[in-house]
């Protein structure tokens, strides 16, 4: 993670994701600069109930190795998986 607009807990990295929790306050959007080995080929945004968030942005930026990501913040927790 190199930049959040929130609080990142629960970090996990094995050889093909990263996955971690961010929480933030409500009517707030979260971008996110994250620093991957390769491109995701799957991001996965779920809320604390684990129901999928639609709408989140992802974009994938090879010069850097770095993935933007966006999405509506949510105190209770914010899950993002990225895969590659």
């Amino acid at each position: 993670m190199l930049a959040t607009a929130a609080r990142v807990y629960e970090e996990k990295v094995t050889s093909k994701s990263y996955t971690f929790i961010t929480k933030s306050p409500l009517n707030t959007t979260n971008a996110m600069r994250v620093l991957l080995p390769a491109q995701p080929k799957k991001v996965t945004v779920t809320d604390a109930k684990g129901i999928k968030i639609a709408g989140f942005k992802s974009q994938w930026d090879a010069a850097s190795k770095t993935s933007l990501i966006g999405f509506e913040n949510n105190p209770d927790g914010v899950k993002v998986k990225l895969e590659w």
